[in-house]
């Protein structure tokens, strides 16, 4: 069962990096078959950004995932924050709105113990989860396969959100992106994501041309 995303999260060229600083400004179940968010096609890869807070002088990190439709359409956003030197960690998570809040959500790594994270705050495009966790968490992130993120629905019925790990290890552990690089690849999925938008558009203006010439 796929999970019906509201029309204000269809965004298709949203940051990794804008959704995790966003994110990150509020830190420093039901029975039936859970409906399933489909993972991320096309930009399916942890990115890595990094920047000093002055404040406290350390380097403060955040290796985040888009979650997409297979036409591009945004549907969720996790980030993982790292501050050089502490062991707490953060996950920050924005979530499509239309979701119950005060359950919170559970995020759990393949057949690990769950955590709760619980909603900060919501905009007209989204809601701000976040959970505190540690080295734990972040060391079966890079062993895993998947993350999932399960929220709930208006009936109480449970909502997943499937995060792919395979390159979180390699992202987290490698170099940050720069500001130049991070640019080109949001400006190439935009691109993308465009282009598909148009593909499923020319096809429903085509079945509709069709549909109208049928005697």
């Amino acid at each position: 069962m796929t999970v019906t995303v509201a029309k204000s999260m269809a965004k298709t060229a949203r940051s990794p990096l804008v959704l995790a600083l966003v994110a990150s400004a509020t830190v420093i179940g039901a029975a039936a078959t859970p409906a399933v968010a489909q993972p991320a096609v096309a930009a399916d890869q942890w990115v890595k950004v990094c920047r000093t807070d002055e404040k406290q002088k350390k380097e403060i990190c955040k290796t985040a995932f888009d979650l997409r439709t297979s036409g591009g359409q945004f549907l969720a956003s996790i980030a993982v924050v790292e501050a050089n030197g502490e062991a707490r960690k953060f996950v920050d998570l924005i979530m499509p709105t239309g979701l119950l809040l005060q359950p919170g959500v559970k995020v759990q790594i393949d057949q690990n113990k769950a955590e709760d994270g619980k909603y900060g705050m919501c905009a007209a495009d989204g809601c701000v989860a976040q959970l505190v966790t540690s080295d734990a968490l972040v060391g079966q992130m890079k062993k895993g396969t998947n993350l999932t993120v399960t929220a709930q629905g208006q009936s109480a019925n449970p909502i997943e959100f499937v995060f792919p790990l395979a390159t979180f290890k390699a992202a987290n552990e490698g170099a940050a992106m720069d500001e130049a690089a991070l640019k080109k690849r949001d400006e190439a999925i935009a691109a993308e994501n465009a282009q598909k938008q148009k593909s499923i558009e020319d096809q429903l203006r085509e079945q509709q041309r069709k549909a109208t010439q049928q005697p």
